[in-house]
């Protein structure tokens, strides 16, 4: 089955800070659940971000 995957800005201010912030904190690697809160902070992000919601829709991506 295949999904579909809308990436959000790299360039996008927003999503660069909290990258550098959820990444770089040695917690996110010992706590083992870093992919679902990412996955999460992004579905939140792009309900309210214009520039995402357009750079994903560009984008889209097909996953297995």
């Amino acid at each position: 089955m295949y999904r579909y995957h809308f990436p959000l800005d790299p360039d996008c201010p927003v999503v660069r800070d909290w990258q550098d912030a959820f990444y770089n904190d040695p917690m996110t690697t010992a706590c083992g659940c870093a992919d679902e809160i990412a996955g999460d902070w992004e579905t939140r992000h792009r309900r309210t971000c214009k520039r995402c919601q357009e750079y994903g829709c560009a984008n889209v991506e097909v996953v297995d």
